[in-house]
């Protein structure tokens, strides 16, 4: 059981799927809310300053938490997830209950603040600047060639195992809470189609190699015809729905969700993740990772991502490959080594520990900086 397997009664000519996982973190609407210079900011300090200025409750401890860490210089929300995990270990005496009342108390206030970090004149423009520049179609048609930055790209598998008449299935995994992915994402009747052609039905072009890049298979005027197809996912909860809002910890492999004293602070288990997206990593052939910290909060993502990178292929799945995209605030400044390791340490895994040899070769690293950014999710 994974993903669902098209076949030709849904699509004419298919000759084989391609299921494509990609995890978008926060970096992709911090992204967004630059490119657009709005006002809010998604990062948690932001949100933190909007507290204050409301008199929120000054002492909850999770406002207590975001204090703290703003005075640390600390801006990522796997910070302050990191922190509420640290409110659980000696010496500290903040019972799991008091921690959840005050996640619970915030939803609201957060989700309010959301509206202004993706108010509708921002969803329009973003969607307008999508629609008119193809940069969905382009993104998911073209990313190959922003992986030719990567040093490993000669043991870049997946484009040679593309061809005319295949089905690009991409799920996007949006860890965020507002729809700005979904709208980016959204594929309108401008750029492209459910039907291109009288006869045929293909309805996209993907092109494995359309920088032509010496290493690569083909060349920028190699394009296969073929299918589309995609679907985004919210595990953490909308903006829209203000209880569905998931701050919290991760939860460690095999844990008992009816006993575990953790478990109301724990993501996966309000999230139910082994029962919904659990299933689906066995069939995943290329993941991608953007905009995301890869910190240990959301690691229940992480270690499922690099079991299947050291798992063997075989008959019943593919030979997996990730690509991680990484924003540097200067060029060269980020090694792809470092961000092997952090990925590693996300999933619970030592950097140097001997897994890393099974697995470094199917992992793609893509550093990038606002003065030259990806084709995949551009702004």
């Amino acid at each position: 059981m994974g993903f669902r397997q098209f076949g030709t009664s849904e699509y004419a000519d298919l000759r084989t799927q391609h299921n494509v996982m990609a995890l978008v973190g926060n970096g992709f609407d911090i992204q967004v809310t630059r490119k657009y210079r709005t006002r809010f900011s998604p990062r948690y300090t932001a949100f933190y300053h909007y507290l204050h200025a409301r008199d929120f409750d000054s002492t909850n401890v999770i406002v207590q938490q975001m204090a703290w860490l703003k005075d640390l210089g600390r801006n990522d929300w796997s910070d302050l997830e990191g922190a509420i995990a640290s409110l659980l270990r000696p010496p500290s005496t903040v019972g799991t209950d008091l921690i959840y009342e005050a996640t619970v108390a915030i939803q609201e206030a957060f989700s309010e603040y959301l509206e202004l970090v993706a108010p509708p004149s921002l969803l329009a423009a973003l969607g307008k600047e999508s629609s008119t520049g193809s940069l969905a179609i382009r993104s998911m048609s073209d990313f190959v060639g922003d992986v030719t930055r990567s040093p490993n790209f000669e043991k870049f598998h997946f484009p040679a195992e593309t061809s005319h008449y295949d089905l690009f299935n991409f799920m996007l995994v949006n860890l965020n809470y507002t729809p700005l992915l979904d709208d980016y994402m959204y594929r309108d009747p401008v750029q492209w189609q459910p039907r291109q052609f009288t006869r045929a039905d293909r309805n996209f072009q993907f092109h494995p190699n359309p920088t032509s890049d010496p290493r690569g298979h083909g060349n920028a005027d190699t394009g296969w015809s073929s299918y589309l197809r995609t679907e985004v996912v919210h595990p953490h909860g909308q903006q829209a729905i203000p209880r569905s809002l998931l701050f919290g910890i991760d939860a460690p492999d095999g844990f008992d969700p009816g006993t575990h004293p953790h478990r109301k602070l724990m993501k996966p288990y309000w999230a139910m993740t082994d029962i919904e997206y659990g299933h689906l990593f066995a069939g995943v052939e290329l993941f991608i990772i953007f905009g995301c910290s890869l910190g240990v909060t959301d690691g229940w993502w992480w270690r499922r991502t690099l079991d299947q990178l050291r798992s063997q292929p075989d008959a019943e799945g593919p030979t997996s490959e990730l690509i991680i995209y990484w924003w540097s605030p200067a060029e060269a400044s980020v090694a792809s080594a470092d961000v092997i390791s952090k990925f590693l340490v996300g999933a619970g895994v030592e950097p140097n520990d001997p897994i890393r040899c099974r697995v470094e070769d199917r992992i793609q690293v893509v550093v990038y900086t606002d003065l030259d950014p990806p084709v995949w999710l551009a702004t």
